[in-house]
């Protein structure tokens, strides 16, 4: 039975400070007008020093590790990114993590343009693919950002960080119930409301909890976006969930909002802090300007 498990993640080797991002204050009154940072929690945040390869391979290592899966019996190869860290990757990025990571046997794909909520599409995408008849599906999610000054973005402060999980036919995991992806083309002009935005969150949870035949009322943890903790808890009860359902703000502060890595990380997070349930529903989720994509995950029992 397919499974979703052996999770790892590789942030930057340098921690940096907000306060130490040229010009900080200004740049994010200018991108969050009349929201106080200090509300936001985030103390430091991680930055890559080296070429993002290294750390992919790493983090694919370690997702390899756990269940005792080599290199070469992985049959797909799944990136996902954001999508202003797309044009980073470079066009032999996948090459150079398959020879390095002696991937050598592997097919390799690429999901992208739904920003910070591609790796949760790239989830559903590998589960197919294993569905299909692929034997191990490698994960991998990441988004980096090379010049401080472009951290700050509107209620977030980004971190760089490589997270990734094993999906597999042979491995126990958690199980996808389902899936849920929707768009606000107001949004990604930068012309969406409140309206909008809970229409497009209500549409993915919508068809998520439809596909898995369960009510939302049925979820035990919300593994959601690292983003400015009041307007998280506002999301939040826009989509109809509550607030003490979300787990994100611990690695926050740490680490800032790492994209499209969040929900795994705060996943992770959680399950070393607290341990999954057997049994239990869980939610991972994230949010974009102009996205809302969502999974529904059930631990075996």
């Amino acid at each position: 039975m397919t499974g979703i498990g052996s999770f790892a993640y590789v942030t930057g080797d340098a921690e940096g400070r907000p306060e130490d991002i040229p010009g900080f204050d200004d740049l994010w009154r200018a991108v969050s007008p009349d929201a106080a940072f200090a509300a936001m929690g985030t103390g430091t945040y991680r930055k890559m020093t080296g070429p993002l390869v290294p750390y992919v391979v790493d983090c694919v290592a370690k997702v390899l590790s756990a269940p005792g899966v080599r290199a070469g019996e992985v049959d797909r190869l799944v990136l996902a990114t954001s999508d202003g860290a797309l044009g980073l990757l470079g066009r032999d990025v996948a090459v150079e993590v398959m020879r390095a990571a002696g991937l050598t046997a592997c097919v390799p794909a690429i999901v992208s343009l739904q920003q910070c909520c591609s790796s949760i599409e790239a989830l559903r995408y590998g589960w197919d693919l294993a569905a299909a008849g692929a034997r191990h599906v490698v994960l991998v999610a990441l988004d980096r950002t090379p010049d401080d000054r472009d951290r700050v973005k509107s209620f977030a402060l980004f971190g760089d960080a490589v997270a990734g999980c094993l999906i597999s036919r042979e491995h126990g995991g958690l199980t996808l119930a389902g899936t849920g992806l929707a768009a606000d083309f107001a949004g990604m002009v930068g012309q969406d409301t409140f309206a909008s935005r809970q229409a497009v969150a209500r549409t993915a949870l919508g068809q998520a909890f439809a596909r898995a035949g369960r009510e939302p009322g049925h979820v035990t943890k919300i593994f959601t976006s690292s983003l400015y903790a009041p307007v998280a808890g506002f999301n939040a009860m826009a989509a109809g969930q509550a607030r003490g359902l979300l787990h994100f703000q611990e690695p926050m502060t740490r680490y800032g909002h790492c994209g499209n890595a969040d929900w795994l990380i705060n996943l992770m997070d959680y399950t070393d802090k607290t341990g999954l349930e057997r049994g239990a529903l869980y939610l991972a989720q994230a949010s974009a300007p102009g996205f809302f994509a969502c999974a529904l995950l059930e631990a075996r029992q």
